[in-house]
């Protein structure tokens, strides 16, 4: 089985020290959530996996095949229509060719219903589409790039109810295709929902948890976001 292991990963800037032998892991045909506060590393983490930002120390296994990776900030060119933009993703992160026939039969696989909505931006203007449709336009398009692993940093930042719906149901339906998830929220209540695990990014290390109760326990918390609190307020 495939899997991205992270050991003992040491990064810093200048005299700050983002992780400290912080270790993750991510098996194929799973998501993994990743919780933390802002500016606790979560996005220089993904910097970090996609060789965008080095380490100081530790090791980082991937034996995926395909990783793919999608940020925080979107950021599409006003005059072209978003089919025009997905052709140009395909062309970057693709293998082989991804019509949209391809990608329409994949995403009404995964959640029925989106196909129809998908189509609907497929021939808009960037110009006129909100964020958040750009947001989960790229999401399901990238899912359907036939990577092994997927990254994204909070890819429902900003999605109405929904296509965070939507988002998620595809997300599974990858998943269970064998594909590796690994993705970043700040609604912890979702991660808890729909990850197989998660890490909780505290005290520059990854905790790891498996369910809600086990997360509250571990921050002496009656709720998923004081446990939240809990763990973002720990110092070394």
């Amino acid at each position: 089985m495939a899997r991205l292991i992270v050991s003992s990963l040491d990064v810093r800037y200048a005299s700050h020290t983002l992780f400290d032998n912080a270790s993750l892991e991510v098996k194929a045909g799973s998501i993994s959530g990743l919780l933390g506060p802002n500016g606790s590393g979560k996005t220089t983490f993904f910097d970090v996996i996609c060789g965008l930002k080095k380490m100081d120390g530790g090791e980082i296994t991937n034996s995926f095949s395909k990783l793919l990776y999608l940020s925080q900030v979107i950021s599409t060119p006003a005059v072209l229509r978003m089919f025009d933009i997905f052709k140009m993703t395909m062309l970057f992160c693709a293998d082989t060719q991804v019509t949209q026939a391809h990608a329409l039969d994949k995403i009404e696989q995964w959640s029925p219903g989106i196909a129809q909505r998908y189509c609907e931006i497929w021939n808009k203007k960037s110009s006129l589409c909100s964020y958040g449709e750009k947001r989960w336009f790229f999401t399901l398009s990238l899912l359907c790039a036939n990577a092994d692993l997927v990254i994204l940093d909070e890819p429902t930042a900003g999605v109405d109810p929904e296509f965070r719906y939507h988002i998620w149901r595809c997300l599974e339906g990858a998943a269970a295709e064998g594909v590796a998830v690994l993705v970043s929220s700040h609604n912890v209540d979702e991660i808890v929902a729909h990850c197989d695990d998660f890490y909780m990014l505290s005290q520059r290390r990854f905790n790891r948890f498996n369910d809600a109760p086990g997360f509250m326990s571990a921050y002496g918390a009656k709720s998923l976001d004081e446990a939240f609190i809990q763990a973002a307020s720990l110092r070394e």
